[in-house]
């Protein structure tokens, strides 16, 4: 099977439906506001921020509202969600961009040493594993050194193939996703059948370090879902 950015695009187009997602907080993207705003506290640098997959930029700009942000610029595949970014981003205004377009090819065509936090949220999984790979090592080229990167995503467990973790995890969404409409359940289902990739975190945690970063911490472990801010050196 191969990836489709086109089915892709059309799923996350359907703002309501992600609207509901996170408003029922099914992907915890309250615990990840909570522990990015923390984070950010912690950062005695501005931050100039790269996200990776921004939909309508509601995690940047819910996690750092307060942070020192000194650049930001996010791509989506969503015009409908770069759309509604475009008004959230005005927070910090003459100093944030939002895209629509292909995550890689946008991040390919960044200065190297040219950011300080690469944000990717539940993004990386769409890409085939060859592709995660060049996607990762584009993040550490345009990176500073010091700078951090932060791998939200899905992830199966060591012993689960791909069907068993896409089965588990869309039989949760069909039966406990009640914030979302039943068409939507059903599109939702469909999407992460088509377009989810999947990898074990061992996998995860090894293609990363063999690129050069080093882990740093946790920023989110759940059954179907992972998270972890590494440093380049």
């Amino acid at each position: 099977m191969t990836q489709s950015f086109a089915r892709v695009k059309q799923t996350f187009e359907q703002r309501s439906m992600y609207d509901a997602v996170v408003e029922g907080n099914y992907m915890y993207h309250a615990e990840l506001v909570a522990t990015l705003a923390t984070w950010a506290r912690e950062q005695t640098q501005p931050l100039r921020i790269v996200d990776l997959g921004c939909g309508d930029s509601w995690l940047a700009t819910h996690a750092f509202p307060y942070a020192n942000v000194a650049e930001y610029h996010g791509v989506d595949v969503s015009e409908a969600s770069v759309a509604d970014a475009q008004k959230r981003i005005a927070i910090w205004p003459g100093r944030a961009s939002v895209v629509a377009g292909n995550l890689a090819e946008f991040l390919h065509g960044l200065a190297s040493d040219s950011a300080t936090l690469i944000l990717a949220s539940y993004t990386i999984h769409h890409f085939l594993s060859d592709a995660k790979t060049a996607l990762i090592a584009d993040c550490f080229r345009v990176l500073v050194p010091g700078g951090t990167f932060i791998w939200i995503d899905a992830v199966r467990h060591e012993d689960e193939s791909r069907e068993g973790y896409l089965s588990r995890l869309t039989n949760e969404m069909d039966r406990d996703w009640t914030a979302l409409t039943p068409d939507q359940r059903a599109v939702a289902c469909t999407h992460v059948r088509e377009s989810d990739f999947p990898e074990t975190r061992s996998w995860m945690i090894q293609r990363v370090k063999e690129i050069g970063f080093s882990a740093t911490s946790t920023i989110l472990e759940t059954d179907f879902f992972q998270g972890w801010a590494f440093t380049k050196p």
